[in-house]
């Protein structure tokens, strides 16, 4: 491969501004990648990706960045495909309820938008200023509110992609039921970019709530804690999150849970009052929280599992379980640390059964403390691993069902291992 014809063709795509030779910034665990581009448009997008294939050469999709330590290193050498030229809204019609935003859409820049028309989009996301919108669907990155709201794959509505050829595919469309037959869209989520680069994708959007409040529940152990999510889980209550916190300084106690609520005012209420006397029959304090102190806990929140500036000597993972395992899996995650002597911070959707584990220490007692989370939590994805462990510790769990499914559904899509290769399981 002659590098510096790829890159004069590539520039002739995408303009020679966009087009860069081994950018330090865009580095995965230790290797840098050969050129580093950024189409303006789908047509751009479409056609770096056929000539990136023409040579062919690895691609690894780029979007905030924000998620680039999640999963295995690049198996070969490659070039990164920037989408945060692709920042467009599309298609916007407040009455319908319903948005078209281009994959390179942060967050944040979205939620502005839609605030604009009284509307949002309930997704939450580590650093929303940096975090794209196709980042959030590849990874299936999911937020507290995904208890009230749903996750992604209950928003997304429609799909554009650039296959691994160059080629432009679509599925779903611009209205909430408009899917017969197989819902290829659906198959985009969580595939790490192994499948296509999500171009383009469609929501169905909600009106923002009338009032929003928080009730911060602080104890000493977690026992009272777990109390209480088990008396929200058996009332009529519907909140939008129930997050259980752990080892998190900012919240001044070493154990909590908050619950969030979104609404009519008099439902907010309802919520803040019966969880108050739930709290009070498990023996915890209780404070309520609103405006800007309610927005800033949860903003707090969704930051824990980031994972754009990770430390050297910090093991990141998310934990999925049965709901009704998740306190056994964090005593046993708790214990573990405590033994190897690692700090840990934990955020966990108490009701959903996902948990995000951040442990700091020493590699040899990291290594430790993930082998042993692996027995009572097998299905842990690694989301950010000292350099020292990458090459040793297993990405994606103990256990990954459907493995072969997966292996002919990527072979399908890409038989020449062009997008992400070596970094998900398939």
């Amino acid at each position: 491969m002659d590098l510096t014809i790829l890159r004069t063709d590539l520039a002739g795509i995408s303009g020679e501004q966009h087009v860069r030779e081994h950018p330090a910034d865009r580095v995965i665990y230790g290797q840098t990648p050969l050129l580093a581009v950024a189409p303006g448009s789908l047509e751009e997008l479409s056609q770096v990706v056929a000539r990136l294939a023409a040579e062919p050469v690895a691609m690894v999709p780029w979007g905030g960045g924000t998620q680039q330590t999640w999963g295995r290193p690049p198996a070969r050498p490659f070039v990164v495909v920037e989408t945060n030229r692709l920042n467009r809204i599309l298609d916007y019609t407040p009455d319908d309820l319903t948005i078209s935003v281009e994959a390179g859409i942060t967050l944040d820049a979205l939620r502005a938008a839609l605030a604009a028309n009284g509307q949002m989009l309930p997704l939450d996301s580590p650093l929303p200023a940096q975090a794209t919108i196709g980042g959030l669907l590849a990874t299936a990155m999911d937020g507290p509110r995904r208890l009230g709201y749903g996750s992604a794959r209950d928003l997304l509505i429609g799909i554009r992609v650039v296959e691994a050829t160059g080629r432009v595919s679509k599925a779903g469309g611009m209205v909430v039921k408009n899917v017969s037959g197989f819902d290829m869209m659906k198959l985009y989520l969580g595939s790490f970019g192994t499948l296509a680069i999500i171009a383009s994708a469609n929501f169905k959007l909600i009106p923002q709530p009338r009032a929003a409040a928080s009730i911060l529940c602080r104890a000493q152990t977690p026992a009272p804690l777990w109390k209480l999510v088990n008396a929200i889980a058996a009332s009529q209550l519907v909140p939008v999150a129930v997050e259980y916190l752990e080892g998190i300084a900012a919240i001044d106690a070493p154990f909590a849970l908050t619950v969030a609520s979104e609404g009519l005012p008099a439902a907010v209420e309802r919520h803040l009052r019966d969880v108050a006397a739930f709290a009070q029959q498990a023996g915890v304090s209780t404070e309520v929280l609103r405006d800007a102190d309610h927005a800033q806990l949860w903003s707090m929140i969704n930051d824990v599992p980031q994972t754009a500036a990770p430390a050297v000597d910090e093991l990141v993972t998310r934990v999925t379980c049965l709901p009704a395992d998740l306190n056994r899996v964090l005593t046993a995650a708790r214990a573990a640390a405590r033994e190897a002597d690692l700090s840990l911070q934990i955020t966990a959707r108490a009701l959903n059964g996902i948990a995000y584990l951040r442990a700091r220490g020493q590699t040899t007692a990291l290594r430790l403390w993930h082998t042993a989370l692996l027995k009572v939590a097998p299905h842990t994805t690694l989301l950010a691993t000292p350099p020292a462990l990458v090459a040793e510790l297993p990405a994606f769990g103990a256990q990954i069902v459907n493995l072969d499914l997966m292996q002919r559904i990527k072979q399908e899509f890409d038989p020449d291992q062009l997008l992400n290769p070596g970094r998900f399981v398939v």
